[in-house]
């Protein structure tokens, strides 16, 4: 087994509800680049591709030959420096259902207020 010397442990702030949002980690690569700002051509010309090439491969068509490959992830991780699909994954793959019980749990508390303001101005008590 090994061990991890605590000093040098990496700390996670999950962007809530991230796996909830998108259902693949093609799809939120897909969405931090429409949602970057910036022109599919630039973040194509930045991974050493044609913005028709990476288009086809965001589409995911599965008749289409092109795919969105491992390589093809590392090199937009270094184009853009968005760590968002790795979140989406270590949030995905790497949380206990304990966490995400407590997270869900949380939410809830924050949300109850609400929740009651609306139960009585709906007329239903609780």
């Amino acid at each position: 087994m090994n061990t991890v010397n605590a000093s040098s442990q990496l700390t996670l702030d999950f962007q809530p509800g991230l796996t909830e949002l998108r259902t693949s980690c093609l799809d939120c690569v897909d969405a931090q680049i429409k949602s970057s700002g910036k022109p599919l051509k630039t973040v194509a010309a930045d991974m050493d591709m044609s913005s028709s090439e990476l288009s086809r491969k965001l589409s995911a068509n599965r008749d289409d030959p092109r795919h969105f490959t491992l390589s093809d992830f590392e090199k937009y991780l270094s184009a853009t420096g968005d760590t968002t699909p790795i979140l989406y994954l270590a949030q995905k793959y790497c949380v206990s259902n304990v966490v995400k019980r407590d997270q869900a749990l949380n939410a809830l508390a924050n949300m109850a207020p609400q929740l009651q303001a609306l139960l009585k101005a709906a007329g239903v008590s609780a």
